[in-house]
Order: C-alpha cells, then structure tokens, then sequence
C-alpha cells in the first residue's frame, strides 16, 4: 500500500485501474502512444474503453451520477508537483465540456489521494459517482481487451478513450517493455 502511493501506475506490474493518463495536468495529453518492444509471457493484456459510451449510458441511465462526474474534483499532481508553486492538487471535473464535446480525465488514486492531500473527504454523492464509475470501466460490456504483441504500436486519443491493463509477470530471461509518448495539441 505504502509503495502505491508512491509510484505511478506505469512504474508497477499491477493490472486494473482504467484511466486516462496525465489527469494531474492543467491539459492532459491529446495522444497516448505505446509500442512494444518486448511483450510479457503472461498477461499484460491492453484495456480500451471508449469514454463516449459511457457518457451516452450515464446521460440516459443516470443523469445525476453524470453531474456530479461533471462537477470538480481533486487530483493529486503526482510525478509533476513542483515545490515552487505549491500547487499539490488540480480541481478538474472527470468529464469536462470542451467546445462541443466532453472530455474524460480519470485515475481514482489519483483523485483519492488528491482528496487526502486538501485534508477533505469525497462526499457521498462523489463516492456513489465514482464507484459506478469504476463497475462501467471494469464492465466487458463497454471494454475492448487484446494484447499488443512485439513490433506493435497502439495510439489513443487519451480524451475520449481510458486506458488499463492486466496484470503482467515479469520472467527474468525476457523482460517487458512498452515505450510510451505523449503528444499534447
């Protein structure tokens, strides 16, 4: 638990946690590009899911969950807190109207940590939002789930489609490897 404060998802071989990268952020990435150099022998496997759907569902099937969703919540800056600023937490909305269309930002200990940081508890209406939230993530029924093997290179648009993975082992003899790059627009 003490190392998971800590570290970032990417620096772990934990499975799990459907997110967005770069949430921290005034302006998170617009593309997310990952190859693979050297796949794992077991697991590892890419999560997709498309954060439009969910909005679509959510606006039809719970409208009040997606307001509080649309409200502000906070997200530690882990990995970009500068000492200088003391800016420790972003106040951002996990969907947010950007021209005509909703953006999707979301890493939940990120923004349990954020909560943490501001000493103030998620409300109940907060926690309600973000638990349905995690089963829609987590649900099959809205994921794509495949595995990206060496050579392979995948690219998202981070602000509409989230991004997890299975937990992967590691074997002494073949390491693996997924380079990642961000490109902001």
């Amino acid at each position: 638990k003490a190392n998971k404060k800590k570290l970032r998802y990417h620096q772990t071989t934990f499975g799990g946690s459907i997110h967005t990268d770069g949430p921290q952020l005034k302006k998170p990435p617009t593309y997310v590009i990952m190859a693979c150099v050297n796949a794992s022998k077991y697991g590892g496997e890419s999560v997709l899911v498309d954060s439009q759907k969910l909005f679509t569902f959510l606006k039809k099937k719970y409208p009040k969950i997606l307001t509080t969703l649309k409200s502000n919540f906070y997200f530690e800056r882990r990995g970009f807190y500068n000492s200088n600023s003391g800016k420790r937490v972003l106040k951002k909305p996990i969907f947010e109207k950007i021209g005509k269309t909703y953006c999707f930002r979301y890493l939940r200990d990120y923004i349990e940590s954020g909560f943490e940081k501001v000493n103030k508890k998620i409300s109940r209406n907060q926690n309600k939002a973000l638990n349905l939230l995690d089963s829609l993530l987590t649900n099959k029924r809205f994921q794509t789930i495949f595995k990206l093997s060496k050579g392979d290179i995948l690219i998202l648009n981070n602000n509409f489609i989230a991004h997890g993975r299975k937990g992967f082992f590691l074997n002494k003899k073949k390491q693996s490897t997924l380079l990642r790059s961000w490109i902001a627009r």
